[in-house]
């Protein structure tokens, strides 16, 4: 049996994978993030220290949104089967002008905690949260977040420096993802009208896509 070690987006957990249903030759396993050492931890320092959760020297990664920059950082230091991200990014170049911006404001330093969180009434449709369970999810994760380690990723993230894409990423991507919106390449598979949260609004489709990949593992 193989194992696939699953890296939820940023401050969310393993519920955002609860509706996905994988290959049953793969062992699953739920990498929990944890707390930064400092607030200007590098990421490759953080990925040392999350490295400790995966047991198995060729294992499978699958991280989602922020937990695919996460799985590239932890791919180069391992040597995975396979490394598949989801609505997550292959190189920095994809990261949107005005993500790049903000980064260099420092405003996510800077800015109120609460003042982040009111927005969360918007962010269903901006995340592409549609049913009660996925809404109510994405509040909790939004309300519940720890201000530190919010203020940490958002810093790795908006900061984030990969010039080339990893050899043998699969990526997948929806077209209608408004969070990180697609940067064309013709090596990610296209999710027609998917968005950022298409893992819980498109599970289905998601889940056969992926065990079409993962088949031959």
């Amino acid at each position: 049996m193989r194992n696939i070690f699953l890296i939820s987006g940023l401050g969310a957990d393993k519920r955002m994978f609860q509706y996905l249903q994988l290959p049953a030759h793969l062992q699953q396993h739920h990498v929990e993030w944890i707390a930064p050492e400092h607030p200007d931890e590098p990421l490759h320092s953080y990925a040392l220290r999350l490295k400790q959760q995966i047991t198995d020297p060729n294992p499978i990664l699958l991280g989602l949104s922020y937990g695919g920059v996460v799985a590239i950082e932890l791919a180069k230091l391992l040597k995975p089967e396979k490394t598949i991200i989801i609505s997550s990014m292959a190189t920095s170049c994809a990261l949107p002008w005005y993500y790049r911006m903000l980064g260099k404001t420092q405003l996510h330093r800077r800015v109120p905690l609460r003042l982040l969180q009111s927005g969360w009434p918007l962010a269903p449709w901006f995340f592409g949260a549609h049913t009660p369970p996925e809404k109510k999810l994405l509040k909790e994760i939004i309300l519940d977040i720890d201000e530190a380690y919010l203020r940490w990723s958002l810093g790795r993230l908006l900061n984030w420096q990969q010039a080339e894409r990893l050899p043998g990423l699969v990526q997948l991507h929806g077209t209608a993802d408004r969070v990180l919106p697609l940067c064309s390449n013709p090596a990610l598979i296209r999710v027609e009208g998917g968005e950022h949260l298409m893992v819980m609004d498109r599970a289905p489709e998601i889940s056969g896509i992926l065990s079409q990949i993962l088949a031959s593992t």
